[in-house]
């Protein structure tokens, strides 16, 4: 009796949560979603949910200070990753929906599993009391583990990036040593180049800056701070130096750049192939135990029949 009504109370925090969400944010979060890519947000269509539910700031109204002091600082370390991934025009506009998504993640995870809780406890299933309680956690834990994928995406973007940066630096490298100036040689790769990949994207975002005014080395600085890649901000340290000493002893230690960025580059691919070695193990394992079931079963009903 106990086992059946903490998981129907369990079970109707949940559902009720989720129904309140969705009266609060019936119709006011559409235009928002007009700029969401669902690949990268796959619950895309209940993301007004957690909208609505992050612009009440429980947190801020009813926990303690030092707990809402805590969170603030988790919130702007989980802002950094955005501003990295998204960059600083569109940083505020993910932030809001990363929020959201994070919170109905975990609405959505807790209301399955208290649903399924309910109906294991009334088959008498002793398991359904497990499924209520982790359904109360859900709601809490889910949206940390949401934020945790964050440094995948990070992981992803900077490799990305130590691959694509070799080649730019080597085109630099020709067209500076041709005589051209960076800023010139910068503005003809990213012409010339039509590539759909974040380095370029960090690139036009940088000639835009210095277009509409912004210093040159404060631009490349930037740039470098938003890739967040060892080699890129050893490039850009390069390139402001010669900016303000001038010389033509740039395009050797250009060179030199260009060699180390082709190590990493090769290091990178090296760390890829062992990574899709660990993956390709995965499905093998289960394979061969699939293999020795099919073997082993027939010995082992074989030999209890015998007994």
């Amino acid at each position: 009796m106990v086992t059946l009504i903490v998981s129907i109370v369990s079970c109707a925090v949940c559902v009720l949560l989720f129904l309140f969400c969705y009266v609060k944010s019936k119709g006011r979060y559409d235009d928002y979603l007009e700029y969401v890519d669902k690949e990268e947000y796959g619950l895309k269509d209940f993301i007004p949910l957690g909208l609505a539910l992050n612009d009440l700031e429980l947190g801020q109204r009813f926990l303690p200070m030092q707990v809402r002091t805590s969170l603030a600082q988790y919130k702007n370390q989980v802002y950094q990753k955005i501003l990295e991934l998204h960059g600083p025009r569109d940083a505020e506009f993910y932030s809001y929906i990363h929020g959201g998504y994070r919170l109905v993640a975990g609405i959505l995870a807790g209301t399955l599993l208290s649903i399924a809780g309910v109906i294991l406890v009334l088959q008498g299933s002793s398991e359904g009391l497990v499924l209520s309680v982790a359904a109360v956690a859900a709601l809490f834990a889910v949206p940390f583990l949401v934020d945790s994928s964050l440094n995948e995406n990070l992981a992803r973007r900077r490799l990305a990036i130590q691959m694509e940066f070799p080649e730019f630096v080597n085109k630099l490298t020709l067209l500076v040593n041709a005589g051209m100036t960076i800023s010139k040689a910068w503005e003809k790769i990213i012409n010339e180049n039509k590539k759909d990949h974040v380095l370029y994207d960090e690139m036009r975002y940088a000639l835009a800056e210095i277009k509409a005014g912004k210093p040159e080395g404060v631009a490349y600085e930037e740039f470098a701070r938003r890739c967040r890649v060892k080699e890129v901000t050893k490039f850009v340290s390069v390139i402001v130096m010669n900016l303000k000493r001038g010389g033509s002893e740039v395009v050797p230690i250009l060179r030199q750049q260009g060699n180390e960025c082709w190590e990493m580059r090769k290091n990178a691919a090296r760390q890829m192939g062992e990574q899709a070695g660990t993956k390709i193990m995965i499905p093998m394992m289960i394979m061969f135990l699939g293999i020795v079931l099919i073997v082993a079963t027939p010995a082992i009903l074989s030999m209890t029949e015998g007994m």
